[in-house]
């Protein structure tokens, strides 16, 4: 496994961070069945979970390809969605 693809979760994380201001600042952080907050706590799971596998050794050898799509999906998502 190539040790750089730890940087493919960028994309997941920023899109933590997205998740989490649109949660706080455009839906008023009313309830946690929110679907920001929702999508936010599952990039979460994905992170702990990618880092779980990581340590265990048991990471397929593409894995941070899906990872960081999901990331760069839940990114993007978060963006458009300021702008709808």
């Amino acid at each position: 496994m190539i040790e750089s693809t730890s940087l493919a979760l960028l994309p997941l994380i920023a899109g933590i961070l997205i998740l989490t201001a649109r949660f706080y600042v455009r839906e008023g952080a009313i309830s946690i069945f929110s679907m920001s907050f929702i999508l936010a706590t599952i990039a979460v799971a994905m992170l702990v979970g990618y880092m779980f596998l990581s340590v265990l050794g048991l990471l397929p050898p593409y894995a941070w390809v899906v990872f960081g799509g999901v990331g760069t999906v839940m990114s993007v998502g978060g963006i458009w969605s300021f702008y709808r």
